[in-house]
């Protein structure tokens, strides 16, 4: 298949654009998200069993513990040679 841009500097432009709006739309989501749960914690006609669940969602879908060694083998760091 051939490369999308011919060029090199192109392609390298186009993967960072890509992976800036990838990580801009994560950011915008996860925002949402704590202004949601902290607007269901404000609200005073809000049921108890609603406001533990939604805790319970946001506590491990935000507040996951990840070892350094497994954001490394995600990223492909030992896969690769060292580019130093």
């Amino acid at each position: 298949m051939p490369p999308l841009y011919p060029n090199k500097l192109k392609a390298i432009v186009g993967e960072f654009y890509l992976m800036e709006s990838r990580l801009n739309n994560r950011s915008k989501k996860a925002h949402k998200k704590i202004q949601s749960w902290k607007a269901s914690h404000n609200a005073v006609d809000a049921d108890e069993h609603y406001r533990e669940q939604f805790t319970n969602l946001v506590k491990f879908s935000f507040f996951n513990l990840v070892t350094n060694a497994y954001v490394l083998v995600h990223e492909g760091y030992f896969e690769r040679p060292l580019k130093n």
